[in-house]
């Protein structure tokens, strides 16, 4: 299998984000709380989300984490391993707060250096004609 590049993985991260940003936006909290058990596609969903996003994570170099410090990469990665190994055990209680609060400075981040990649692929395009 290819390696995935540096702009798949923050594309991986902009899609799982987004998702759970806009699923997350349309929710009450006790309905959000309500899922493992009153719709389990929906939570399924949200737990996919967490664990692609979390993967994807895992793949960004240091470079780029240390231009955006306030975003918790390690903690992303971490609630990977959590949401994906501890199947039955996920408080949803603390993922709520995880995918309003700081899943938008990711998403933010991750929009970012997509730019900078986009604006260097283009100085060097320029650069070759």
């Amino acid at each position: 299998m290819a390696r995935r590049s540096v702009t798949d993985r923050l594309l991986d991260i902009r899609e799982a984000a987004t998702d759970l940003r806009d699923f997350a936006a349309d929710i009450a909290t006790a309905a959000f709380h309500a899922l493992p058990h009153a719709d389990r596609m929906a939570y399924r969903a949200v737990k996919n989300g967490l664990s692609e996003l979390g993967e994807a994570v895992k793949a960004i170099p240091d470079d780029i984490r240390q231009r955006h410090r306030t975003v918790d990469w390690k903690g992303f990665a971490g609630l990977r391993d959590l949401v994906t190994h501890r199947y039955f055990g996920i408080e949803t209680s603390r993922l709520l707060p995880i995918i309003r609060d700081e899943v938008p400075g990711l998403l933010a981040a991750v929009e970012t250096e997509l730019r900078r990649l986009d604006e260097a692929n283009e100085a060097a395009r320029r650069d070759t004609q």
